[in-house]
Formats: structure tokens, C-alpha cells, sequence
């Protein structure tokens, strides 16, 4: 794996870092709902699936390149839902009760019980490359910040990582699918004396302009993308006539 320039691998080594994953399941929730809406729900399905192999594959690669920095685990929306998940390579958990600022509360302080820091990050955009993850926690190990954020191209977020918790007032406090998600989140951070840092602008996959853009990422990167990303791009290829 080849890390982009200032990666701090070394200092990364050094930092339990768990990378949450935020994802629902299919047969006890509607997924991609936005997206059902336009392609039918068996299309929205077949590529959230998809988009879950894809962020399994390179979480899973960075997990295999830093295993003392870097712990995978889903975080599942739905109580009963951790148990249709215990086949695949993480485990499992569920997010607890409440809005999506409770859950990401929940979530944030039930890791830091065990981890130096907590990644979140969700199933909406399985471009991403393993580097991604080790950037975040390198930052967070260099202590270059205290938080790292990954802005998506909506407003909203499609990472957030930190090596100090969160307070919950500021988790509940923000607005979210929103355009000003990111901003409100940032706003609120600033409120405290966490500093945030900031990756590059990604995308997230919602609307059938997103799986446009999704093409052409993956078709402009098959160089260095994996297998579940490679047949994300082919399911793209095959299902095109549907954007």
C-alpha cells in the first residue's frame, strides 16, 4: 500500500483507534431510501450491498496494514441487527436508541471506553481508499488535531475521527442531511477546545447524480481500486441506462 506524502505510519502504530461503521440492515430497514425512490428498492438494495463490500475491503486493508492502530467495527442501526452481521470480517454492535446526534453520542462513548479514538464513518461512499483511514488516525497521532473531519460534497460529513470524546450536547445539537451538517458540527466544536483538522472533500452516494459521479471516480482510478470496487463499477457500468 502506498500512503499519500506526511502520512505518519509510525506514530499511527501507536494509537487504538476504532473505525465505526455506521450501516442499517437489509430486512429490518429500508436502505438508500433516496435512492430507492428512483432506481426501486431491489436496485438500491443490489448496490448497497455493493457499497458495503467496498467499505469492508479497504477499512479491512488498512486494519491489515496498521493492526495495532486500527480496530473495524459495524455499527448497526437496528437492535436485533448486530446478529445478521456476525458472518462478516468485524464485529458488530448496535447504536443504542435515539436521533441520529444520540447514536453517534452512544456510539462515541461506549469506544472510548476501550480506544485512544474513535472513527466514524458510513457506507455511502465506497470510493474511498484505505489511505483515507490511516491519514485520519495519523493526524490524530501526530497530534496535529484533536478531530479530523472528511467533508462530503452535500455538507455533510462521510468521516469524522477524534482522540478526545465528544460532548453529547454537541452531537445532539447538529442538524443532519443537511446542507450545513459539517458547519453546524464545526461550529460546535468550536465552542470547545478540541481543534479540527480537515481531509479532502469526497462524495457521498445519495441521488442518481451521485451514481453518475461515482462511474466516473471509480473508471478514473481502476489503477489502484480493489476488487469490491471493481465490481461496484461494473454493476455501474451495467446499470447506467438507470441514470
Amino acid at each position: 500500500m502506498v500512503y499519500p506524502s506526511g502520512v505518519q505510519t509510525k506514530k499511527a502504530d501507536k494509537m487504538r483507534c476504532a473505525v465505526a461503521i455506521f450501516a442499517k440492515t437489509i430486512g429490518l430497514s429500508d436502505v438508500k431510501t433516496r435512492l430507492a425512490a428512483d432506481i426501486r428498492k431491489e436496485k438500491a438494495e443490489e448496490f448497497f450491498r455493493l457499497s458495503v463490500e467496498c467499505v469492508e475491503a479497504f477499512v479491512a486493508e488498512a486494519g491489515e496494514a496498521f493492526p495495532e492502530a486500527i480496530y473495524p467495527v459495524w455499527v448497526v442501526a437496528e437492535e436485533e441487527g448486530p446478529a445478521h452481521w456476525a458472518s462478516r470480517s468485524f464485529p458488530a454492535i448496535w447504536t443504542g436508541d435515539g436521533g441520529l446526534g444520540a447514536r453517534l453520542a452512544n456510539v462515541s462513548e461506549h469506544l472510548f471506553g476501550t480506544y485512544d479514538a474513535v472513527m466514524m464513518i458510513g457506507t455511502d461512499s465506497p470510493q474511498l481508499s484505505p489511505t483515507v483511514i490511516v491519514d485520519a488516525v495519523s493526524r490524530l497521532a501526530g497530534g496535529t488535531a484533536d478531530s479530523v473531519s472528511g467533508p462530503a460534497a452535500d455538507g455533510g460529513f462521510y468521516l469524522f475521527a477524534s482522540k478526545q470524546p465528544i460532548p453529547r450536547e454537541v452531537w445532539e445539537a447538529v442538524t443532519y442531511s443537511s446542507e450545513t451538517t459539517l458547519l453546524e458540527l464545526t461550529q460546535q466544536l468550536e465552542q470547545t477546545d478540541l481543534s479540527l483538522d480537515r481531509l479532502a472533500c469526497a462524495q457521498d452516494v445519495d441521488t442518481l447524480e451521485d451514481l453518475k459521479t461515482l462511474q466516473e471516480t471509480l473508471w478514473n482510478n481502476q489503477e489502484s481500486i480493489n476488487s469490491a470496487q471493481r465490481q461496484m463499477l461494473e454493476w455501474l457500468e451495467a446499470n447506467s441506462s438507470l441514470f
